[in-house]
């Protein structure tokens, strides 16, 4: 609940929504062939980590603290050792580590405003207040979330569980880790190759590229650490989890770091982020706990803003829940 923005996943809640094309594997461009995730982009020769944020993967996962439960760095070898784990989404790592990548962010977001508009939306939205009436009078009444913006954001997210992603997670983290500074340098050098200049020949901006993508690994390196741990927990194959290419899961498209937020909306015993009973009742629970969410106009954009930092979304979300509210009361 990408931090981002959808692109800046660093705050919590990240879209696997990319609705004008279809969030499959199929449209990604090849990694260069010496971009795999393996033992050795992690380790040197005589075990040590190649980075500190390896250095800090390690330690996280082996902690006696934290949740889950910990998790060794032989039983991340074996999982490195699995064909699966090498795979390297190439052109997502590109378009997190561009140095425009929050001029592309504005323009999605301006772009996924008029697709959320289009009327089969707003009829999705209106059938799902209808249809999910029960838990979404219960979210509101417990939590004092609006129902209208629990619905937008279930639309904003995975267009009401349409897409929600399949790229492996494992992947999407380890990934980001090693390639985001290589990947920044390809994506100058294609800009280059545009005619276009530089970005970072600004001493200024190239600062605020290198923090930026500073706490990108950071946020990683956390939410990786939450995967392997959780999924030791529940007995789980890590390389078995999916969601979206910034790491969300599920239709609300929760960080592994924040499943924590997450609720057993249904009281089955379990947590199913992929049914809407859970769905609903973790929306409004985390904008209450963490967006301190009220009814108010400002209460609002508040809460929508720490679900994904971007005042485009946070625009976007208000007007399809108004729109949609509005004509649910003229009995649409």
């Amino acid at each position: 609940m990408e931090n981002p923005s959808r692109m800046s996943t660093e705050h919590g809640v990240t879209p696997a929504a990319e609705p004008t094309t279809s969030d499959t594997r199929s449209v990604q461009l090849v990694a260069p062939e010496s971009w795999r995730i393996s033992a050795g982009e992690l380790f040197a020769l005589d075990g040590s980590p190649r980075s500190a944020a390896i250095a800090q993967l390690i330690s996280d996962l082996e902690s006696p603290y934290g949740e889950g439960m910990p998790f060794t760095k032989q039983e991340l070898l074996d999982l490195l050792s699995r064909p699966e784990a090498q795979e390297v989404y190439y052109d997502k790592i590109l378009k997190y580590a561009t140095p425009v990548s929050l001029e592309i962010q504005k323009k999605e977001h301006e772009d996924y405003t008029k697709i959320f508009m289009k009327e089969s939306y707003q009829k999705a939205g209106l059938d799902f207040l209808r249809t999910q009436r029960e838990y979404l009078d219960r979210a509101e009444q417990e939590y004092g979330v609006l129902r209208r913006d629990i619905v937008s954001v279930l639309i904003w997210e995975s267009g009401l569980g349409k897409f929600t992603g399949d790229f492996r997670e494992f992947n999407v983290f380890l990934g980001l880790i090693l390639f985001l500074d290589r990947a920044q340098n390809a994506a100058v050098q294609k800009l280059v190759a545009e005619g276009k200049p530089n970005p970072l020949s600004n001493p200024a901006h190239a600062e605020k590229e290198r923090k930026r993508l500073d706490n990108r690994k950071a946020e990683s390196v956390r939410n990786l650490v939450a995967l392997l741990r959780l999924s030791k927990q529940i007995g789980a194959d890590p390389l078995g989890i999916t969601g979206s290419w910034g790491g969300a899961i599920g239709y609300v498209q929760f960080m592994p770091s924040n499943l924590k937020y997450a609720v057993d909306g249904d009281g089955d015993g379990k947590v199913n982020l992929s049914s809407w009973p859970d769905a609903i009742m973790s929306v409004a629970y985390y904008l209450k706990t963490l967006g301190n969410y009220e009814s108010t106009d400002a209460g609002r954009r508040r809460a929508l803003f720490r679900y994904n930092p971007s005042k485009e979304y946070v625009d976007g979300v208000k007007l399809v829940a108004e729109t949609i509210w509005r004509r649910h009361l003229n009995g649409e």
